[in-house]
């Protein structure tokens, strides 16, 4: 498993690469040849956007969130373990619901056929793809966390 995950960590960071040096292709397009397209600016910010929530997922395993643990760190025991318990709980029914949530939205835009208006349409379904197939990576990860939270000795 590691392997994998060291592969879709370099997947995510090639991604990111790739709207880097499209934002940087972009910006020198503008000033040394005075053109500029839209949806090349649109792009880059969109590939910037599905590398960095594709990698919620691999930041939770290895605790790369945002976490308060001054107070957790003090408890010991049942206490510990139920707040423990009671976080990854949260974080797995937050995974969920914005899986849930972001597929119906996708669904919605993908039915209404919406669009952005450049040069040509893009749907803007496959731009919000990211949030649900994100989320769900992530909720993978949340329930892992969870597991782990149970069978942790105390």
């Amino acid at each position: 498993m590691p392997s994998m995950k060291k592969l879709y960590e370099g997947i995510c960071g090639i991604i990111l690469f790739t709207a880097v040096c499209i934002s940087m292709s972009e910006i020198i397009a503008r000033v040394f040849f005075h053109m500029s397209y839209d949806f090349i600016i649109d792009f880059s910010v969109w590939l910037t956007v599905w590398a960095l929530l594709m990698m919620a997922g691999p930041l939770l395993a290895e605790g790369g969130h945002v976490s308060i643990d001054f107070f957790k760190e003090r408890l010991g025991g049942k206490v510990r373990m139920s707040v423990e318990l009671f976080n990854s709980l949260c974080t797995l029914l937050y995974g969920i619901s914005i899986t849930v949530g972001g597929a119906l939205f996708v669904r919605q835009l993908y039915e209404k056929k919406a669009v952005f208006p450049r040069y040509f349409e893009i749907p803007i379904w496959i731009v919000e793809l990211c949030v649900p197939i994100s989320m769900f990576i992530f909720s993978i990860f949340a329930v892992i966390a969870f597991i782990q939270s149970l069978r942790k000795k105390w």
